[in-house]
């Protein structure tokens, strides 16, 4: 009973060694370059972007500068377009005959200037620099040879409105060179940064783009102040946050008839070397089912992509298409890897594997990884590349150790690596009891060959010839010791072989001679009868 079971067990431990085997060589092993890193990059279907304050979106610096009245001044000396403005201080020094007349001057809320003794210039709309030409003039006029001069003593400062989309109405104080970027701070993060009004106190009304302004330099959409004027900002209709590998990440405020393509290429700057173009993300909360929609577009698609106020834009990361390559022969295909364990196990059966290679991974990179699963009887020197039906010779060893070209080769979807079994074999042919191959034993010469093919046979030669043909074909001393791939051949007596045609000739004429001599004979006895 005992016997029974022990043959069924060793039964069933054949077999499952057997599927074992058939698996490994009809499927193959997955391996996954190291390139790839030890995690693969998930991309959640939404992320969660913050929007950019107003300012934010601007550009604007919530660093503050440091405004006194004497750098007001000094600014409004040097800018030839500040205007004046109530409040501003002059001081006009002038000779009436003999004696130096200083006067000084102030602009009055209606910017008018008096000038006692000569008359009043209305400074509306006038630069400073305008109004000093007018009052010098008035000066020379009254008194020839005065040699008038005026000085800007202090900068006046006004009031305007701000309202519409802001944490709450403002009365801000600016001065003559205060612009409408400065005064829009209280502006919330829905405010429009591409439609803002300014209501003079003539009743005219101009619309300006801060987007344009500050972000792409069109510096006349940034225009001064005036006294009374009341800026108001709406809501904007279409913000988009832009993320991802792109240069200018940001929330975006788009114009009508702006579509994807305008978001990353004229807002966004364009995209970095590693954004998936044909991949771009675009997250939508849809309010009537209180979820996010995630949809995907191609950049370069024919039709322009429209985008939705509150739209999240995510350009990602291209993902690496995984392609793979096979390799085929003296290679390990189990988990187990190990020479020993591997040879002991699966003798010399050929091993299959599927390697997933990163773009770009060279020969030498793929080597290196799968080195661990080369064998002992792996012949590396005739390892060999198949490419589109092209045979291409690769010398593995010299390329993990060496300077091999081919050791820089990109590895294509498709290809197939080879690596033969190095034949560890001697061969023994001639004058012997039994020719045949051997299994190659180390530090062994040709004697110990001859014995295993059973001796010299009979017909060897007197005295005794032994020719030896190395792997590569070349002659090899008897007195070396024999390598793999060797051919020991005994040549036979070449006397023997040169009588054995001669006596089989002899035997079938006579044999020819018998036979006629018998029908001879028949038919003469026929004859007698």
């Amino acid at each position: 009973m005992n016997t029974i079971r022990k043959r069924c067990t060793v039964s069933l431990l054949l077999v499952m060694l057997m599927a074992a085997l058939f698996a490994s060589e009809g499927n193959g092993l997955v391996v996954r370059s190291p390139l790839f890193g030890t995690t693969q990059s998930t991309v959640t279907p939404v992320t969660s972007l913050s929007m950019q304050t107003y300012a934010g979106q601007l550009g604007l610096s919530s660093v503050d500068v440091v405004d006194t009245a004497e750098s007001r001044v000094l600014s409004a000396i040097s800018n030839g377009s500040y205007p004046v403005t109530p409040g501003d201080m002059y001081r006009l020094v002038y000779l009436d005959g003999m004696n130096t007349v200083t006067l000084d001057l102030q602009a009055d809320e209606k910017v008018s200037v008096a000038i006692p003794g000569l008359g009043t210039i209305e400074g509306n709309g006038l630069t400073f620099n305008q109004l000093k030409q007018q009052i010098l003039s008035m000066v020379q006029t009254y008194h020839s040879f005065s040699n008038p001069q005026l000085i800007l003593k202090g900068t006046g400062a006004f009031s305007v409105s701000v309202i519409g989309e802001v944490e709450g109405t403002r009365v801000v104080p600016v001065w003559g060179l205060s612009r409408l970027s400065s005064v829009v701070g209280s502006a919330t993060q829905y405010a429009s940064t591409r439609n803002v009004k300014i209501t003079h106190v003539d009743g005219t009304t101009d619309t300006y783009d801060l987007y344009l302004a500050l972000r792409k330099g069109v510096l006349d959409q940034d225009p001064l102040l005036r006294s009374g004027d009341v800026i108001t900002l709406l809501r904007s209709e279409r913000i988009v946050i832009l993320s991802g590998n792109v240069y200018a990440p940001g929330t975006y405020q788009l114009k009508e008839g702006e579509s994807l393509s305008d978001l990353v290429t004229f807002y966004g700057g364009g995209v970095l070397s590693s954004a998936d173009v044909q991949k771009i993300r675009i997250q939508r909360y849809i309010s009537k089912t209180g979820a996010w929609e995630v949809a995907y577009a191609d950049l370069f698609a024919g039709s322009p992509y429209e985008l939705s106020h509150m739209d999240q834009v995510v350009v990602d990361t291209i993902t690496p298409s995984v392609q793979s390559l096979t390799i085929e022969g003296a290679v390990s295909a189990s988990e187990a890897y190990d020479n020993l364990s591997s040879t002991a196990l699966l003798g010399n059966s050929s091993g299959r594997i599927f390697y997933q290679f990163y773009p770009g991974e060279t020969v030498k990179q793929m080597l290196e990884t799968i080195s661990p699963r080369l064998m002992t009887v792996s012949d590396l020197d005739g390892a060999y590349l198949l490419r589109e039906n092209q045979r291409i010779p690769l010398k593995a060893q010299q390329v993990l150790y060496g300077t091999d070209e081919n050791g820089s080769m990109q590895l294509q979807a498709g290809d197939s690596f080879v690596i033969p079994f190095n034949q560890r074999f001697v061969t023994v042919s001639g004058a012997v009891v039994r020719p045949g191959v051997f299994a190659y034993v180390p530090d062994k010469g040709v004697n110990y060959y001859l014995s295993l093919a059973g001796g010299l046979s009979d017909d060897a030669s007197v005295p005794t010839s032994i020719k030896i043909l190395g792997p590569d074909g070349k002659k090899v001393d008897a007195e070396d010791d024999v390598f793999p791939e060797s051919t020991i051949s005994v040549a036979k007596n070449t006397f023997v072989k040169d009588i054995a045609p001669t006596v089989a000739v002899l035997g079938l004429v006579s044999s020819i001679l018998g036979i006629v001599a018998v029908v001879f004979s028949t038919l003469v006895d026929a004859k007698n009868l």
